[in-house]
């Protein structure tokens, strides 16, 4: 037995086949926070006082002196030879925006979903469970994670969002030629219980902005996030946004082949969206979720969740290598809801 070569462990197929049984496989949105570029230092007083003095006028000796804190922004460059440094000290920070690719297939088992913990602060929902996923060669040639540059391997601390319980499911459109898309909720949808909206589209046009509408203490609240991305008219394109915890100016990503669309929350409206607040009445509920392309073309969108996200964060990592990987991940996120009802 000792001769007898197994193969290689198809992990794809096993997953395909194993989605027909059961609600163990689960297709998870892989999330890596964006990197920012550090503040580095070049000057100091010139008296040596810190903080006072006649100011930062003094050219300190060596390279820029990282302080460790992260910038607003995502790009930093100390060109070469500026202050005099040669370019051998020359400090480069590569663009790494966040990172939000869906289309992660995973075998997930054992699970505890939902472990309450009593604190000084209150109570917290916690959780852990094992992520079964293909081995890193075959992630790296999935849409997007194939094209996507600032992607190299799965790293502890990454997230999985996952639908832990679809709230809301509005029917598949078809195909059908239109600038505007209109899904209506039921009368007085409650929608505390909804963290995010992600649906499958697919058009030759440009997705303006996608639009949640509601009541709260019955004025108008919306949530628009808005951008520009043209899609594709041969393959759906994954969208996933945020719903829950939203603030006007807030940005979200979407991906397509690997290239990073920046949306833009918008709340300006006559209450600032919160959708904790929708309890389900009909003064304080969710009305409508709007999605508008840039002008009227053939559009087809399906498989539309307003869903309470269960989120993960990835604590360790088996890697298998041809094989699988084997993910060991904790639950970050556990909002009870009737606590989020109550207190919006």
């Amino acid at each position: 037995m000792s001769n007898v070569n197994a193969g290689i462990f198809n992990f794809p197929q096993v997953l395909r086949r194993l989605g027909h049984r059961t609600k163990q496989v689960r297709d998870l949105v892989f999330v890596r926070d964006a990197i920012f570029a550090k503040s580095a230092g070049t000057h100091k007083d010139t008296d040596g006082s810190p903080g006072g003095g006649s100011g930062r006028t003094a050219q300190m000796s060596g390279p820029p002196v990282t302080f460790g804190y992260e910038s607003t922004g995502s790009t930093q460059t100390l060109a070469a030879n500026v202050d005099g440094y040669i370019s051998k000290d020359t400090v480069y920070y590569v663009d790494s925006p966040e990172i939000m690719l869906p289309g992660l297939k995973a075998y997930q088992s054992p699970i505890v979903s939902r472990v309450g913990k009593l604190e000084r602060t209150g109570h917290r929902i916690t959780g852990a469970c094992t992520f079964h996923i293909p081995p890193l060669s075959i992630i790296k040639s999935l849409d997007n994670f194939t094209d996507c540059k600032a992607f190299s391997e799965i790293e502890t601390y990454d997230t999985f969002f996952d639908i832990e319980r679809s709230i809301v499911k509005p029917t598949d459109t078809g195909e059908v030629t239109q600038q505007t898309t209109t899904f209506t909720m039921a009368a007085n949808q409650p929608g505390y219980e909804v963290d995010r909206l992600q649906f499958k589209i697919k058009t030759a046009g440009v997705l303006d902005y996608v639009l949640l509408t509601g009541l709260q203490n019955n004025a108008t609240a919306t949530l628009k996030w808005d951008g520009n991305l043209t899609l594709s008219s041969s393959d759906f394109i994954t969208v996933d946004l945020p719903i829950s915890k939203v603030s006007d100016g807030d940005t979200t990503s979407i991906y397509k082949d690997g290239t990073r669309s920046e949306y833009t929350a918008d709340t300006d409206t006559d209450a600032d969206f919160d959708i904790d607040k929708m309890f389900g009445d009909s003064e304080n509920k969710l009305q409508s979720v709007i999605v508008q392309l840039t002008a009227s073309v053939a559009v087809e969108i399906k498989d539309i969740y307003l869903y309470k996200a269960c989120e993960w964060s990835v604590e360790n990592i088996k890697d298998y290598r041809d094989e699988y990987m084997a993910i060991g991940a904790v639950r970050v996120r556990g909002d009870r809801s009737s606590r989020r009802r109550a207190y919006g």
